[in-house]
């Protein structure tokens, strides 16, 4: 395991730039539009009692995402309330006669094809060679069309952006170079309604250490600006956690702007499997983010187990904050340097349920 503590993290006021990228006023009109979806409801916080005892902290909850408009996974929240945001910004007078396109290792494509049939419109998913399968399966019954694409998540991502202007579709993607891009905004304001539902759920006992898993750092961003724009400067340590073999956002902190990841990105948390962070999330995690924690895949595998005995359901993805904390619990030197003691309340991302092939 590899971590990095990182020296510009701030308590100090949120500032007008990071309100561009994530502002409450944005988020909760997210959060609004979510509350009248047939289905929506908040997504459980569960006590982990017993673990938090033999971790011997004060508390622990889990933010269990796995049923989220039954799609399985918190991308529910940002793909789908995306697209129709882009839709509306293009004006088409007939959604039968549109199509929307992104890039997925999985979710995000399972959230845009699930908004595609609700607005009535046609959706491409471009999904790289070595995704699951039973996630390209769960997209194609939504009724959009997956393309295999050769390389990683990062290639898929070109690609789909390329198809997507020279055919006109609106492309949804989860990730941009542009930092005021509004599509991935609007997929980061979608997701800070889980961290909205978190700040009334534990208002009596509010978290001291956040744990959040990365693929290109979109929900880690969206938890950080939304703690820091309710909590102020009692805002908790935010911890980042992601797979070793794919640590692009830690990669961005030690090298202080977003930078390719070489390999390929093979790794048993393949929900966040990416190369290159998000510039838009970079934004906001330069600033309040506390530390990076890149884990081997045997720490998520070792975390899904122990969540699993608490009957919890979840990958290897969704069980990677989790791994995060358990691997920090386990070095006394990185659970000083965080901070972490029997007065800490630690909250914990579940970000995805279990998956035949996760």
């Amino acid at each position: 395991m590899r971590h990095y503590l990182n020296p510009g993290a701030s308590r100090d006021a949120y500032t007008a730039d990071e309100e561009r990228v994530l502002s409450l006023e944005r988020s909760r009109a997210a959060q609004q539009e979510f509350e009248q979806w047939p289905g929506y409801e908040p997504a459980p916080l569960r006590d982990l009692s017993e673990l938090a005892g033999r971790f011997a902290i004060g508390s622990l909850s889990y933010k269990d995402e796995s049923t989220r408009f039954g799609l399985g996974s918190f991308k529910a929240l940002g793909g789908a309330y995306a697209a129709k945001r882009a839709l509306s910004r293009a004006s088409i007078a007939e959604p039968g006669r549109a199509t929307l396109a992104c890039a997925t290792d999985g979710n995000h494509g399972r959230s845009v094809a699930f908004a595609a049939k609700r607005l009535g419109c046609r959706c491409v998913v471009f999904m790289h060679e070595h995704a699951p399968k039973s996630k390209a399966a769960a997209i194609r019954a939504l009724g959009a069309q997956v393309i295999t694409t050769p390389g990683t998540y990062d290639d898929s991502v070109v690609l789909a952006t390329q198809l997507a202007r020279s055919n006109g579709w609106i492309p949804v993607m989860d990730t941009s170079d542009d930092e005021l891009d509004e599509t991935v905004i609007d997929v980061m304001n979608g997701y800070a309604t889980s961290a909205l539902e978190i700040c009334r759920q534990s208002a009596d006992y509010p978290p001291t250490h956040a744990f959040v898993p990365a693929g290109v750092g979109g929900l880690a961003a969206a938890v950080a600006a939304t703690f820091a724009q309710v909590y102020g400067q009692k805002r908790p340590r935010l911890l980042v956690v992601e797979p070793e073999a794919a640590a692009c956002v830690l990669e961005c902190a030690i090298n202080g702007s977003p930078v390719n990841v070489g390999g390929d990105l093979r790794t048993t948390m393949q929900m966040l499997s990416c190369g290159r962070a998000s510039s838009v999330a970079w934004k906001i995690l330069n600033r309040r983010a506390d530390a990076f924690l890149a884990i081997e895949d045997h720490f998520a595998e070792a975390a899904r187990g122990e969540l699993a005995r608490q009957k919890i359901d979840a990958g290897v993805s969704g069980a990677a904050a989790f791994a995060g904390l358990m691997a920090a619990i386990d070095s006394p030197a990185l659970r000083d340097a965080l901070a972490i003691d029997r007065r800490s309340r630690v909250l914990v991302f579940g970000t995805e349920g279990a998956d035949p092939t996760s």
